[in-house]
């Protein structure tokens, strides 16, 4: 598979990313920083913002998803890079104990490995994902999920009964 690279310089693309989010979703902010075009979206928009990334504007890589915990609430954020200088980033916030979010598996195909990895650290989970399962934590006992700041550190009571 072939992937061809956007056209233009650097500022003409991040105004080009920018216009074509611009009015699409609901979205809660869009600006342009440096040389990252960033964008707050609800929950419920980001695949539609990033299906609108990848095949609409052309930017071929998901290079990462971050999660911080924010204790009663996660923020996402999803990188693009389109490999030539430009940054899309797509921040979004989750509330509740039990975090659920739409996946972008079919969208971008890397953001299996990312969303695995925020389900097993952060206990986020992404509604639809073919393949939900603990990366680096063991599968069976242990549901504990280390990133969060309530995550006691205890090796007793963590690992009591695993041994």
């Amino acid at each position: 598979m072939a992937v061809s690279l956007p056209e233009g310089d650097l500022q003409a693309r991040l105004q080009r990313y920018r216009d074509g989010l611009n009015n699409r979703h609901g979205l809660e902010d869009l600006e342009i920083l440096d040389d990252v075009v960033q964008v707050v979206a609800s929950p419920g928009d980001v695949p539609a913002v990033l299906t609108t990334a990848r095949e609409t504007l052309g930017i071929p890589h998901l290079s990462f998803i971050t999660v911080v915990d924010r204790e009663g609430s996660f923020e996402l954020t999803y990188e693009l890079i389109d490999f030539r200088g430009a940054t899309v980033r797509v921040r979004t916030t989750i509330e509740g104990d039990e975090p659920v979010i739409g996946t972008v598996t079919n969208v971008y195909p890397t953001a299996n490995w990312h969303e695995r990895e925020a389900y097993d650290m952060f206990g986020v989970a992404f509604a639809g994902h073919p393949d939900l399962r603990r990366t680096y934590m063991w599968q069976d006992h242990f549901d504990h999920h280390p990133l969060l700041k309530s995550f006691e550190i205890s090796t007793k009571r963590t690992f009591e009964g695993l041994r």
